[in-house]
């Protein structure tokens, strides 16, 4: 599985888990959680509306993270 699916499929199941949280919240906390290292770009976690740049952000760094392995 890609890094971009799997980390997709961690937000699905951290949704489901924690139903209180924002969409962009969920987003970004499983960012920080798979992915400490990582220092997103694009805050999502206080703004939904950005959550199409965050995204595009994470495909962006993962997909590197991932050539680099």
């Amino acid at each position: 599985m890609d890094p971009v699916s799997r980390y997709l499929d961690l937000v699905d199941e951290y949704l489901r888990q924690h139903p209180d949280q924002r969409v962009g919240q969920a987003y970004y906390n499983v960012l920080r959680i798979g992915w400490p290292h990582l220092a997103p770009e694009v805050d999502c976690f206080s703004r939904d509306y950005r959550l199409p740049a965050f995204l595009d952000w994470v495909e962006r760094a993962l997909g590197e993270e991932s050539r680099v392995k």
